[in-house]
This record gives structure tokens, sequence and C-alpha cells, in this order.
């Protein structure tokens, strides 16, 4: 089955992702070079749909009060991955010293989600991948 990912906007999507991250510099520069935006987002963004949020606009005034993971993730927008686009990105990241335990890619399905319900499902794939117990 072939992959399709949100190629508009160039974005990624930061969460608990901060310039006191190791590697957080290169990610700069490495995101400026690519034409990639970067935007943190925090509590006040889990209501937002990931792809409003990618598109630079705001969340909704009232988040949803669940709770979700703390875990670093990356969610890319924009990259393509039927090129290598995508991989070399990561790449570059990789050997300049910039790492996340959780990334994803922006898709047709998952632009429609709230940032929270995007993190839980992420986290749920994550412990399913890693062999701990999926609830």
């Amino acid at each position: 089955m072939k992959a399709h990912i949100v190629r508009d906007p160039r974005c990624i999507l930061l969460w608990r992702v901060g310039t006191d991250t190791p590697g957080y510099d290169a990610l700069q520069r490495i995101a400026r070079a690519n034409k990639v935006k970067l935007r943190c987002v925090a509590d006040g963004d889990l209501g937002g749909l990931v792809g409003n949020l990618c598109a630079g606009r705001p969340a909704p005034d009232a988040a949803p009060l669940i709770a979700v993971p703390d875990t670093p993730t990356m969610v890319i927008s924009g990259l393509r991955h039927d090129n290598g686009e995508l991989s070399a990105f990561l790449d570059t990241l990789k050997t300049a010293g910039f790492a996340v335990p959780v990334r994803c890619m922006v898709t047709p399905t998952n632009k429609n989600w709230t940032l929270a319900e995007l993190l839980t499902e992420l986290a749920r794939e994550h412990d399913a991948v890693n062999g701990k117990a999926v609830q």
C-alpha cells in the first residue's frame, strides 16, 4: 500500500522539544535550509487540528482536559518520502545530533485529528512496537 502524506504546508510541530533539547540549533538550521517552518506546540494547542496547527492557525481557546504523553515528538508535514527528501532530512538531523523518540508524518487522515488525539495514538503505536502493554 502506498503511503499518502500531506505535502503542504512544510512544517514541523514539536511537542516537548525546546531550545534546550540537544541538537535543537542544528534542527533550526536544517529546517531553515529546507524551507520548513518549526512550530513548538504546548498544552494550549492540544485541541487544535493537526493540519491547522501546521498551517499556522491558532488552536481553539479551550484545550481538552485529557492526559497526553510527555514524550518528545516531531510531527512532519510537507516533506516528500517518494523522492528521498524525508529520509535525507531525517538523516541530516541524526548526523547533526538531533533526535526525538517519536516522529510521524501528517497524513490526509491524521491532519483532521486534534493534537491530543495524534499524541495519544502515537504513544499507543510506539508502545506496541516496543513490546509494551497497549491500553
